[in-house]
This record gives C-alpha cells, sequence and structure tokens, in this order.
C-alpha cells in the first residue's frame, strides 16, 4: 500500500499509521494463507468488517484489524498454528504464551509494538497484532448461559488478578482476594484453569442456539454483539486496501445489528483503548523506555 500521509474522509492519516496498517496487512496474508490452506474458515470482524464495506480498506481512525471463526474452525487454528507462524510472525493465546488471558488469540510481528498500558510488566509479546475472535453458539437456554456467565467471570477474575499482582504471600499489603489467588494458584496450573474457563464458553455440554457471540468480550456486550448463523452460511471476497477479504454472506445484517446506519461514518473510541504503536522498534525498547519515563503510552 501507499505508505504516504492521506486524508480519508476529512481525517489525516500519518505516514507512520500507514506503516502500521501495512504490517497488519502482512500479519493478515499470513493468517488468510494459513486458513486457506487448512480449509479453515475466517471472516473480517467489527471496524474491518465495516471498513471492508463502506471504505474498501481501513476506516481512518482504525488502528487494528479484526478477524473472527466459529469455535470449531478456532479449535482446529490452536492445532497447526505453532507449526505455522513462524518468526517474524507471533501466534499468541493463553496456550502459547504465559500469563496471556485474553479470551481471542492475537497474531504478532516482531521488531515492532503496539504497547497497552497495562501490558508493560506482562513479560509477552507485544509486537504490532492482528485480533482473532472466537465465537461460540450461545446457549438455547438463557438461564443456563446466565449460569456459565457467573462461572466463568470468577475464574477470569481469578486469571487476571494472577497476571496483575505482584505481591506475595508475605506482603501484608496485599488484598484478601490476591491472597487468596496466589494459594489457589500454588494448586491449579494458570493454563488449566484457562482451559476450564476456554470450555465453560463453548458449550458443548448443551442444547446450543442459532446465534454466535463472544466471551472474549465483556460480559456485557455478549448479548449485544451477536451473530445469526444464517449470517455466516456463505463467504463473500471484499476489497479491503491492497488485498481481498473474507466476509460473512450476511454482512450487512450483521452490521446494522451491530452499528445501525453503518454507512454514515461516526469516529468511536478503540474496544482496547490507547495504544502506542511503532512499525520500527521492538516492544522490549519501548517498554525499557516508557519505564525510564522517555516516552508515555497513553499520549
Amino acid at each position: 500500500m501507499n505508505l504516504n500521509e492521506e486524508v480519508r474522509c476529512g481525517y489525516t492519516v500519518s505516514a507512520r499509521m500507514k506503516q502500521v496498517w501495512d504490517i497488519q496487512l502482512c500479519i493478515t496474508r499470513k493468517i488468510l494463507e494459513v486458513c486457506q490452506k487448512h480449509g479453515i474458515t475466517i471472516w473480517a470482524d467489527g471496524g474491518t468488517l465495516l471498513g471492508a464495506v463502506r471504505h474498501k480498506g481501513f476506516i481512518p481512525w482504525d488502528d487494528d484489524v479484526d478477524l473472527f471463526m466459529t469455535r470449531e474452525n478456532y479449535d482446529r487454528l490452536l492445532k497447526i498454528a505453532p507449526s505455522e507462524f513462524k518468526s517474524p510472525f507471533f501466534f499468541q493465546c493463553a496456550y502459547t504464551e504465559r500469563h496471556y488471558c485474553r479470551g481471542h488469540a492475537q497474531v504478532r510481528y516482531d521488531g515492532t509494538t503496539a504497547l497497552v498500558k497495562n501490558d508493560v510488566d506482562r513479560g509477552y509479546h507485544c509486537g504490532i497484532f492482528v485480533d482473532i475472535f472466537v465465537y461460540d453458539a450461545l446457549p438455547a437456554d438463557t438461564h443456563e448461559y446466565v449460569r456459565r456467565i457467573l462461572r466463568a467471570e470468577r475464574l477470569r477474575k481469578l486469571l487476571r488478578e494472577r497476571i496483575a499482582g505482584k505481591l506475595s504471600l508475605s506482603d501484608p499489603k496485599g488484598s484478601l482476594f490476591h491472597l487468596y489467588t496466589l494459594a489457589y494458584f500454588a494448586f491449579h496450573p494458570f493454563r488449566s484453569v484457562f482451559a476450564r474457563f476456554d470450555s465453560i464458553y463453548a458449550a458443548r455440554d448443551c442444547k446450543r442456539s442459532t446465534v454466535y457471540s463472544c466471551p472474549a468480550f465483556d460480559v456485557a456486550l455478549t448479548f449485544k454483539i451477536t451473530r445469526k448463523a444464517e449470517w455466516l452460511s456463505d463467504t463473500v471476497w471484499l476489497p479491503f486496501e491492497d488485498i481481498s477479504l473474507p466476509a460473512p454472506a450476511g454482512y450487512d445484517e450483521l452490521l446494522r445489528n451491530q452499528y445501525g446506519d453503518y454507512m454514515t461514518p461516526v469516529k468511536a473510541p478503540s474496544m482496547h483503548g490507547s495504544v502506542y504503536l511503532d512499525p520500527t522498534r521492538d516492544y522490549r525498547d519501548v517498554i525499557r523506555d516508557f519505564k525510564s519515563g522517555k516516552i508515555k503510552i497513553d499520549q
């Protein structure tokens, strides 16, 4: 793609952001290549799908690429990802990197930075990324799903406390919940706890509906951002910058359900918040600069 600064919809896209987009397109090509090789179905999601339909490329103020797939396809991708994604690509999920507990996967690019402030001390890969969300069919019984949410959120809270806290059992300043968390994980491996969390949303042991949603989202959004099975019955390809992206055949209904009048541009904040992007520097170097006060991630 053209890496020069440009104006889209009256919004100036910097040359630096164009470099970030170019790397994200490189990652996306790799993901699509792997999925096509193994017969795995994947589609553009969220703002990326909206950008493909409305702009034939990135929404001018967007800073990432979102893709999604159903649980069955996601499970297949997890099995082959370690052998298919080699440097400069890194397939990141709770099963490939310690203390990463998001409910979706990200494919990162070595030697770059996409750093959220809360990730500074996590110790995992923070290169420029593409999101891959996993959508599960919701249980047919709404009450059953609410019960599952409550069970899953208890585990999510434990997982997040485990990676966020730095206190030890001997630290008198530690909260009771944090001390409980440390004791809990002394007997339960992190990945096995995450697997339990994941399996609750997979809902393999109950009758499922024909509506899909993504447990990686905030619980409040689980019922708001949904996809009907009929929308996902086939795939069409849409132009996106200098590539083509797969999209659900029912993308119009999907976008109307999520955004309403989606053809009218409205600048909305990113769901992941402020992120520091650098297409030319390794995230470990950027983290050192942040800790020394040379840069501020939230600016």
